[in-house]
């Protein structure tokens, strides 16, 4: 008797060959999860840093380098080049009574080290 399993018109067919692991659907899809959870945590940590400087910490020493008294402010978060340095951008206004702006400046302090840039 022969091992060989023959079909049903007379010919010889091959034994299906094994399915690798990585061939397996599953398989890719948790090596794909893996990959994009792995990319995000280093993402996570590569961007993450000592911010040491409070918005409001920000606007205090911004304050220092104007020579205008501010009727309003505005403050936002401003990363700057590769790899990314953190600042504090605070804008500050001075209106007239029917509140058009007259005089406007910003100023950029470090997020880390508060440092004011140039």
């Amino acid at each position: 008797m022969s091992t060989d399993a023959t079909s049903s018109n007379g010919h010889k067919t091959e034994p299906k060959p094994r399915r690798d692991l990585r061939d397996r659907p599953l398989f890719r899809v948790a090596i794909l999860v893996a990959l994009l959870l792995v990319a995000f945590l280093v993402t996570k940590s590569c961007t993450r840093q000592q911010n040491k400087i409070s918005q409001d910490e920000a606007v205090a020493i911004a304050r220092k380098e104007i020579d205008f008294e501010p009727t309003r402010h505005q403050v936002k978060y401003l990363p700057q080049g590769i790899p990314p340095v953190y600042y504090w951008g605070v804008n500050f206004l001075q209106e007239d009574d029917n509140g058009q702006v007259v005089q406007t400046e910003v100023v950029l302090v470090n997020a880390t080290t508060g440092e004011v840039a140039p």
